[in-house]
């Protein structure tokens, strides 16, 4: 009795393990959290009981928990503990979502257990002769996964077994295996990777190839000659490969038709005979209406990365715009709607991580030919969510947008912009834009200027205020002699705000020591404001107060010597009052705890006190080059690593969108049949498994011995279509339409029908027996016509067979 209740209990109390259990893992599937709340409950000796466990179910179940306890990485679990445990499935289990999370496990602990790492090889070689392909494509990913240096020797044999491997994945996973040996050893076995590569980029599998290509770019991107007897078949299955295949791709083949194929020739419209070479990127064009001659390689490029211009991929969609821009004329990127197709991807809301990369490159387009994207000017404008880098390229596009026909437009708007916006660099990079724009007219620069002076007298952070200045600056040195106003209102603000920071107060001393050669009248009263509280000012202040004082007595030399057109010796510096303010500016310097103040100080003492007026001039008066940078990329120079610093592009994307130059053809063969179609390697024929399509394919021997005898043919195929199973029995394989020949063709007619009349019992009786036999046996008609059919059944099947 007791026995049987305890016997009770003890099931009673399984089955509750069992049903809670079973719930923490259907709740699992809700959220990770019940499951890695299910997982910390079990000990460790459960855990190590399930990994080993017969029973696939449990094995599944204790690969999740660890996978469970990896991903919420507990300090209070040691999983390293189970590395025995859980790396002897890899070839006890033959689940391979088990060997999956055996994977994941391996890649992560392999490093710091290698001894035991390497006794899990002997198993992941078994692997890689497993009947499943995923299963030996996942053991040649776990095999280079595990980063040991003694292990790499293996690595590279088991890749050279498996690069002929008849499954795909399998040789895909070749490829990144070998990536993964020239990331670790990349000069130990270079030369071994490079005949497999050659023999990858062979592959007649689309998957295969987009692997390799990978390989190609990362590994050997400058080993373009690989690319000869694959251009032309790679350009028909561009289409097919992996989105990121595509665009290393397309990237590759960019340097090679610029290396290997012909340069596009321009002919002038009007006049035949004139023609040249398609110039440099951002080089004008020689014709206003030309003609283009193309090699018919670089042609077919074009026109196959055309079709692709709507791929949801936006890295491709870049690699495709790069090769418009850099291998055609801007008629043709014009053309191609490769402008409206950027232009959509700003926009949209799923590619805000690639904006930065679109609008790199569309400002970069935008410098060669502006018109391209004037039609998209409002996309450009900024949102309330773009963050500070996407609203810094979106002014500059602005800025090079900027025409006579949209000025207004995007002066309001830049004004808006700097009014509104709290952003630093987005302030001033709008700043920036106003002052390209003041450039078009001197009415515009006059407004902008005055704008500009009155919002000086608004609350403004130091940054902004220093952007003002500088921009205000920019417009006054382009054309000093219509700012008068704007100066005056300068020398006002200088002395009424207190609040100026020393970079904007140095700024506009600046400003003044360049004006002195235009309107010097208005430049002594300035020092003398500024002589009493020189050493009360910052250190940029200082420093430009000097350089001011020089330049003004440097000036006020010149023009007493023009005036009195006498020799040098008549001016005297020490009874002019500007001299002797500039003197005292000088002798203040030198007691200056800056050391760069004090030695210009005595530059420019040494300098007039030993009369050095000449020297003076041209190192003071010299004309200085604008304080902002331009915009305006229309003069003829090639787009090299200078001109794309100034755009203040990435550095990724900088080095990405620097252009490779055309290569001469006298020093690079630029024939087509280099790229002569070589053969493809295709690795179907080597598969183990066959299917009714497969086993009828390639019978061409039927059509050879049409010359034999019918009855030679006859034995011939069929003991090439006899099939032996695994017990020994033979059988004969047939196709469908073999299989139905044997059934009869004509169809059967039916038995006559008798009416049945009700006239007396007997009659009826009579009638109704005659009806049944003729419907069940026939007429003896219809019997000669069963004996015809019969017959014609048997010719037929002789046919048949003759024509089998």
């Amino acid at each position: 009795m007791v026995d049987s209740i305890s016997r009770i209990t003890s099931a009673l109390e399984s089955a509750r393990e069992l049903t809670l259990d079973a719930a923490a893992v259907a709740s699992s599937r809700l959220g990770e959290t019940s499951y890695h709340r299910y997982s910390q409950k079990i000990t460790p000796e459960g855990l190590r009981s399930l990994l080993s466990s017969r029973n696939a179910r449990e094995v599944r179940d204790g690969m999740k928990r660890v996978a469970s306890l990896m991903a919420s990485d507990d300090p209070n679990v040691d999983l390293e503990l189970y590395f025995a445990d859980v790396v002897k499935n890899i070839g006890s289990s033959t689940d391979i979502k088990d060997k999956r999370l055996v994977a994941v496990y391996l890649l992560r602990f392999a490093e710091r257990q290698p001894s035991l790492a390497l006794l899990a090889v002997n198993s992941i070689q078994k692997s890689l002769a497993d009947p499943d392909s995923q299963t030996r494509a996942l053991a040649l990913k776990m095999l280079s996964d595990i980063k040991i240096a003694s292990l790499y020797p293996i690595v590279l044999h088991s890749v050279k077994k498996a690069v002929t491997d008849s499954a795909p994945e399998v040789r895909s996973a070749v490829c990144f295996a070998c990536l993964k040996l020239f990331r670790e050893q990349r000069d130990s076995y270079a030369d071994d990777i490079y005949p497999l590569l050659k023999g990858l980029l062979a592959d007649s599998d689309p998957a295969v190839v987009s692997s390799a290509l990978v390989l190609l770019k990362e590994a050997f991107p400058q080993h373009l000659e690989l690319l000869h007897g694959h251009f032309r078949r790679y350009c028909e299955i561009l289409p097919q490969l992996t989105q990121w295949s595509q665009a290393y791709l397309i990237d590759l083949l960019i340097d090679y038709c610029k290396t290997y194929v012909a340069r596009p020739v321009l002919t002038d419209a009007s006049d035949q005979s004139q023609s040249t070479v398609l110039p440099e990127v951002l080089n004008p064009l020689p014709y206003a209406k030309f003609n283009v001659s193309i090699d018919p390689d670089l042609n077919l490029f074009l026109n196959s990365i055309t079709k692709m211009l709507y791929s949801p991929n936006s890295a491709v969609i870049i690699s495709i715009s790069k090769a418009l821009f850099e291998l055609s004329t801007p008629t043709a990127l014009r053309d191609s709607k490769t402008a409206d197709v950027l232009a959509r991807l700003i926009s949209s809301p799923g590619l805000a991580n690639d904006q930065g990369a679109i609008l790199q490159c569309i400002l970069v387009y935008c410098t060669a030919d502006p018109t391209t994207f004037s039609p998209f000017l409002k996309k450009f404008f900024l949102f309330p969510s773009d963050d500070t880098d996407t609203a810094v390229y979106k002014l500059k596009i602005i800025a090079a947008l900027v025409s006579e026909l949209n000025i207004k437009q995007i002066v309001s708007e830049l004004k808006y912009y700097i009014t509104v916006d709290k952003r630093s660099r987005v302030v001033q990079e709008a700043l920036n834009a106003l002052a390209v724009c003041g450039q078009f007219s001197q009415s515009l620069s006059l407004h902008i200027t005055k704008w500009l002076l009155d919002g000086l007298e608004n609350p403004l952070s130091p940054s902004a205020m220093n952007s003002y200045v500088s921009v205000v600056r920019f417009l006054i040195q382009e054309n000093p002699s219509q700012h008068l106003g704007a100066m005056i209102q300068l020398a006002k603000t200088l002395q009424t705000r207190n609040n100026l920071s020393g970079n904007a107060k140095a700024g506009i001393i600046w400003l003044f020591g360049e004006f002195a050669t235009t309107n010097f009248s208005v430049c002594p009263d300035l020092l003398r404001v500024f002589l009493p509280r020189f050493s009360y000012e910052a250190k940029e202040t200082r420093l430009q107060i000097v350089l001011f004082a020089a330049k003004i007595l440097s000036c006020e030399h010149d023009l007493m010597i023009n005036k009195n057109k006498s020799s040098e010796g008549i001016h005297d510096i020490a009874e002019s009052r500007i001299g002797q303010m500039a003197q005292s500016i000088f002798y203040l310097a030198k007691f200056d705890d800056d050391f760069d103040i004090r030695d210009r100080a005595r530059l420019f003492h040494s300098l007039f006190d030993k009369e050095r007026f000449e020297i003076a001039s041209l190192l003071l008066q010299a004309p200085k080059p604008p304080s902002v940078t331009s915009y305006s990329f229309n003069t003829p120079h090639a787009l090299n690593t200078d001109l794309l610093a100034k755009m203040g592009l990435d550095h990724d994307m900088e080095e990405y969108l620097t252009c490779l130059p055309w290569s001469e053809e006298d020093v690079v063969d630029k024939s087509s049949t280099l790229r002569t179609p070589c053969d493809v390697k295709d690795y179907n024929r080597l598969k183990t498994s066959f299917s009714s399509a497969s086993f009828f394919h390639g019978d061409d021997d039927r059509h050879s011995t049409r010359g034999k005898s019918e009855n030679a043919k006859t034995m011939t195929d069929t003991s090439h279509r006899v099939f032996t199973s695994a017990q020994g029995r033979k059988y004969q394989l047939q196709s469908l339409d073999e299989f139905f020949s044997d059934l009869p063709t004509t169809e059967r007619k039916n038995g006559r029908k008798a009416q049945v009349q009700e006239e007396s019992d007997e009659e009826s009786g009579d009638s109704s027996q005659e009806s049944f036999e003729s419907d069940e046996y026939g007429s003896s008609e219809s019997s000669d016509n069963e004996q015809t059919d019969e017959e014609t059944d048997s010719d037929h099947e002789e046919d048949n067979l003759n024509k089998a």
